[in-house]
């Protein structure tokens, strides 16, 4: 059982990274390059309100590399290489928890069972801190990092626990108390800075907002029903 859920997990991880990575590369990934001009300086800031999309795919980061802090992959295939392997491990870790989930449920696993859990997936990891903080392009002002990751750590973890409790319960308490989960983060509030700034056009943050959560329903929906279907045919060979 245990050797189907991780073989199972690292083919479904490994399909869904790739595909995702190859989506960011055309829609996201564009983007923010646009972005780190902007943040760099390079831009002008009276930059026509629409970039085109040939603009966005031909656009280098003119960030210099003495003023950076912190390493960061450079454009082109380095750049492409680890956003592939970060997706693919992210994706084999969240296949994981997905077969874990429809494990303790009780559920059969299947392509049409994992691509429901992977709908729920989106749901708490997503599009629910989507809501109070959603995806930032560079240059974007924002909250202090460790007060934004506490509280996505929160939503994520309280909108599952909640949906959970919806969709896999019959009690009705149980049912009422999922509800306060799912609404429990946005009622204390996502942090935000105490005033608004960002260097990029906002028509480019809001693209970023769209396409990023765009992205994220590809990969959750892939990962699921590709964890369903890996595990339930070494199910059958076994």
């Amino acid at each position: 059982m245990l050797k189907s859920l991780i073989l199972s997990a690292a083919a479904a991880g490994l399909a869904a990274g790739l595909a995702t990575a190859a989506l960011q590369h055309v829609t996201t990934t564009p983007i923010i390059i646009e972005a780190e001009r902007y943040e760099g300086g390079a831009a002008p800031h009276d930059h026509s309100a629409s970039a085109s999309h040939e603009e966005l795919g031909m656009a280098m980061s003119t960030h210099g590399e003495a003023e950076a802090e912190e390493w960061a992959p450079g454009d082109g295939i380095e750049r492409t290489l680890y956003t592939s392997l970060a997706t693919t491990v992210l994706g084999v870790g969240f296949s994981l928890v997905l077969l874990g989930a429809m494990t303790a449920a009780g559920v059969g696993i299947t392509w049409r069972s994992g691509l429901a859990f992977g709908a729920a997936g989106f749901a708490a990891v997503a599009l629910a801190p989507a809501l109070g903080l959603p995806p930032e392009i560079p240059g974007s002002g924002a909250a202090a990092l460790e007060a934004r990751q506490l509280w996505w750590v929160l939503t994520a973890v309280a909108t599952a626990a909640g949906l959970a409790a919806l969709l896999l319960t019959r009690s009705a308490a149980l049912r009422v108390g999922g509800v306060v989960l799912i609404a429990l983060p946005h009622i204390l509030g996502a942090p935000h800075p105490e005033a608004y700034a960002s260097t990029a056009p906002a028509e480019l943050a809001g693209h970023f907002a769209a396409a990023s959560l765009a992205v994220a329903a590809v990969f959750w929906a892939l990962l699921g029903a590709a964890s369903g279907a890996a595990h339930e045919r070494l199910s059958r060979q076994e």
